[in-house]
């Protein structure tokens, strides 16, 4: 019974979430998608070692295939980056703050109602180590954006027409 309800929950998040992708504009899709994807790929890396060391556990996940982890990458944290770079992209002190807001409710209050419903739990970590993770995240994510994606363009000499 716990099962199935685990996995109603986790597949209403990734359904909820992906609902919102469709009023994002396409360009901004194009734009923001290399760069979540990067950091989604870091997360499964991360998750196999979490897994491996207890970090945080998923005792219920929401299909034999799919881990909790997964469950919550492909949906809010998918959409979430995608809206949160829209909005701030551009203003680091703007995206980083917004971050904290939403890494903090779901480190905090999400994440102990997830634990409470036997969803989720953190394990060895302390949650603000969970939080700080999030951040780090973040600012990686804002910096591949900048620097591999948006790569700033090398500035060429200017020509003088004046002297020809």
């Amino acid at each position: 019974m716990r099962k199935n309800r685990s996995a109603r929950i986790f597949w209403g998040m990734m359904l909820l979430s992906w609902l919102t992708i469709p009023f994002i504009r396409r360009q901004h899709i194009k734009r923001y998608l290399s760069s979540t994807m990067f950091i989604s790929f870091l997360i499964m890396v991360e998750s196999y070692i979490a897994e491996k060391k207890k970090w945080w556990i998923f005792p219920n996940p929401p299909h034999p295939y799919l881990t909790g982890e997964a469950a919550l990458l492909l949906g809010p944290f998918l959409a979430d980056s995608l809206w949160i770079k829209k909005f701030t992209y551009g203003h680091f002190g703007r995206y980083m703050l917004l971050n904290a807001i939403i890494d903090t409710f779901f480190v905090y209050p999400f994440q102990r109602a997830m634990s409470r419903a036997k969803l989720f739990r953190v394990g060895t970590f302390k949650e603000y180590h969970l939080l700080g993770i999030f951040l780090l995240k973040a600012a990686l994510m804002y910096v591949y954006q900048h620097l591999v994606v948006e790569k700033p363009k090398p500035q060429r000499a200017l020509k003088n027409n004046a002297i020809e």
